[in-house]
This record gives structure tokens, sequence and C-alpha cells, in this order.
């Protein structure tokens, strides 16, 4: 075998040797041999045109050396079992190969039927920000053609104030960095820009990014949801507003009235009913306390005038010397927050301690908020009997009801909740609020 390369000459006379041993009647083992020289050829590249040469040159050889015509069949008959037992690995891999193939193609269809009946719009970018495919629900959600889009770059439809952060997080996932969501304004059609929220990973072939594919969801009803849910919550502060300034105002004049009718009457009254009647006016006293402290938790004019980080400090002071909780404020919200921002978290921090006071069994709560650039971040955690975080919120409870209202609360002004407990192990929530790039810098929300 002149020309070949010497692991195939090699494989030929152990394949001719094996073949000659097994037609002299060496049996199985020579078959098992086979096998085995099969394996071998496979998993080194052998092809089966270059075993079928060597298979063929081998029983030219036995063939040469046989002298009857019986001897031919029998040597014919003998090569016929030892080449298909040769073969046998090939075959076996191939048959693995289709199965693997089939399973692919099922894989890819099934894939398929996902992405295109996908409500949301799954595409995929290139290196350079070319759009290369997109399912058929871009075009349901923004009225374009996806052949209108194909090949071109993604920034022209993204709002234009939008452009720069979507180029910057472009690049970051093309970095291998998967952010978080985000909100991207996407330009529809029609000339209307609709919300949407996106999350996009690196795009990989082996260990090379090749673009990004993502995965965009219009949010618009989300976002009238929330508009609703905001106009409603301050629709309920105004009316709090005005139920506080009746309590503090009407019956504080009430309550000096009496004081005064009191006064006079006691002139007289002889001294035991005077002490008697004296008494009386010191309930009155508590009750005109309690009223004071009742409208300023209902609507405190200290949010107004001085902000979140005084209201809450106020808050917090209330419910300790009511409850016996020793409650702990530290950090500060920073500069003033948008008037309904300010509202929301009071109101959050008011539900939270409320649920503290009758759930969790705690003797300590530790409030914290925290600014940088882009967020508030607000931390609420007490040393309780904690919860089953999951069969909570999926009952009908009133600490079910009211982390959903704070849930509520914080997304109508674009924030996050997460809840970190376990039964016995304490409470913890976690609020995330978005800052606006306009109010991040000013001192008044007003």
């Amino acid at each position: 075998m002149s020309g070949v390369n010497p692991e195939l000459r090699d494989l030929a006379k152990q394949y001719a040797r094996a073949l000659q041993e097994y037609v002299a009647g060496r049996g199985e083992a020579a078959l098992q041999e086979a096998c085995d020289m099969g394996r071998k050829a496979l998993s080194d590249g052998v092809g089966v045109h270059d075993m079928a040469a060597i298979q063929h040159r081998a029983l030219l050889k036995s063939l040469m050396r046989v002298r009857t015509r019986e001897e031919s069949s029998s040597t014919l008959r003998a090569a016929s079992r030892f080449i298909v037992e040769s073969l046998l690995p090939f075959e076996m891999s191939h048959r693995r190969s289709q199965e693997v193939n089939a399973a692919l193609r099922e894989s890819e269809e099934r894939y398929r039927s996902v992405v295109d009946t996908a409500r949301d719009i799954i595409f995929t970018l290139s290196p350079d920000g070319k759009i290369m495919s997109m399912n058929p629900a871009f075009e349901t959600v923004t009225g374009w053609s996806r052949t209108e889009w194909i090949g071109r770059d993604f920034l022209p439809l993204v709002h234009p104030d939008d452009r720069p952060r979507a180029a910057e997080i472009y690049q970051a996932v093309l970095k291998g960095q998967v952010p978080p969501l985000f909100e991207l304004g996407v330009r529809a059609k029609s000339g209307f820009t609709l919300p949407g929220e996106f999350v996009a990973t690196p795009l990989t072939r082996g260990s090379r990014v090749v673009g990004v594919l993502g995965v965009a969801r219009d949010i618009t009803d989300r976002k009238r949801a929330e508009r609703a849910l905001r106009y409603l919550n301050e629709a309920l502060e105004e009316e709090v507003k005005r139920i506080a300034h009746a309590l503090h105002d009407e019956a504080g004049q009430l309550l000096a009235s009496v004081h005064i009718g009191l006064a006079d009457v006691a002139h007289d009254l002889p001294a035991p009913a005077a002490r008697r009647l004296a008494d009386v006016r010191g309930l009155l006293d508590k009750i005109e306390e309690q009223l004071r402290h009742l409208s300023h938790e209902l609507r405190p004019t200290i949010l107004d005038d001085l902000g979140l980080g005084p209201a809450l400090e106020f808050l917090a002071d209330g419910v300790s010397k009511r409850t016996g909780l020793s409650i702990a404020v530290e950090g500060s919200p920073g500069k003033r927050l948008p008037a309904p921002t300010e509202t929301a978290l009071y109101r959050i921090v008011q539900e939270a301690l409320t649920n503290v006071t009758k759930h969790a069994q705690a003797t300590r709560v530790y409030i914290k908020f925290m600014r940088n650039r882009r967020f508030l971040r607000g931390v609420i955690r007490d040393d309780g009997v904690g919860f089953d975080v999951q069969a909570v919120l999926t009952r009908r409870g009133s600490r079910g009801l009211g982390l959903t209202g704070i849930r509520e609360r914080l997304s109508a002004v674009g924030g996050t909740l997460d809840i970190i407990a376990t039964p016995r192990g304490g409470t913890q929530l976690v609020l995330t609020v978005p800052l606006e790039a306009d109010n991040a810098e000013s001192d008044s929300p007003r």
C-alpha cells in the first residue's frame, strides 16, 4: 500500500492477519478483534471508504490462498461475517448521529415554535449593532414589518432620549456584562413611543461573543395602571389630609371650647366636685394629645414642610412610644424627592411598622435609606418571628394584603420590593425607587 500513511498501513496488516486467523477457525476471539479494530479506526478518524479498501485488499489476499471452490465459498462467508463485525462501530456511530440530528431538529422546531408564537419581541443583534432576527411579535407590537428592519442598525428604533443609554447597555452586554431589567422607549410605525421592558444577554458561539440576544415586552398597559394607581393614591392622600386637618383644627377647637366651659363651671362647684372635674379635664387633655398624634400620623405636616427623613423619625418616635418597639432610623433619603414619591415611601414605612406590631412579635426595627445617582434604596428590618413569603403572599390575610399594598404603592412610583424572610428568622423589606434625572439634583420637589 504505497502512498498510504503509516497508520493505515499498520491497520491493513493487522486486519489481514486477523481475517486470515478467523478464516482459519480462530472463532469469536477474531470477531471481537475485528470489532475492536473498527472502533479504533473510527476514533482515529478512518473513513468507511478507507476501511472498505483495507477489507477488499485483505479479502483478495485470503482468496489467493485457497485451492478449491469449497474453500473459496467458506472464505467468502467467513470474510462477510468479519467485515460486518468490523463495520459495526461505524453503523452504531451513524445511528447515534441520526438520533442526535433528529433530536436537534425537534429541539429547533420546538424553539422556533416558541419564538414565533411568543407575545414578547425576541431579537438578535450583530456585534456592530445590526438587527439579525426578530420574531413575528415585533410586527404585532410595533406595526413595522420585519423586512423593514432586518440588517439595519437597532438604535433608530429607540426613542432619541434613550439612545445614549441603549448604546451603553449594548456595549456592556457585548463585554459579557448582563444588566438587570431595563426600560427603553420604542418607536412604533404610528409615530407613538411604546414603553418597553428589556432583558439582554450575550449571544455566544463557543467562548466567543457573536452578538446580543434580547427580549422586549410592551408595558403600555402596566404604565397606564401605574398612572391610574398613582392618581388614586394622590386622591386618597388629599382625603386623608382633609380628615387630618379636620381632626387637628375642628376637633381641637371643640376641645378648647369644652376646656373653657369646664373652667367656668369649676368656679361654681364645691372643692370635691371641682377636683373630680379636674380629673375629667385631665382625660380631655389626653384625648386632645391622642387626636393630635392621630392627625400627624394620618398626614404629618412635617412631611410637607421638612421632607421624608424628619417625617420618618417622627413616625418612628410615635410608634415606639405607643408600642414599646425599639425603632432606629438611619441614613437619609438625601435631597427632596417628588411629593408622590415621598408620600408613598412614608406610607410604606407606616404600613411596614403596622405589620411588625401586629404580626412580627419583634423587639427591634431598623430603618435605613441610602441614595446614589440613580436609585434610592431603603431597608426595613425586624428581629421578629419571620414568615413564609410565598405562603403569605398567596393567601388573603391582613399581612398579605399589607405587603400587596406596599408593592402597589412602590409600583406606582416605578419602584420595586424585595422581601427576605424565613420562619423564626426575622423579616427584611428592601425598597428600590429610581430617581428621575430632573429631580435627582433638586433641593425640593415642590
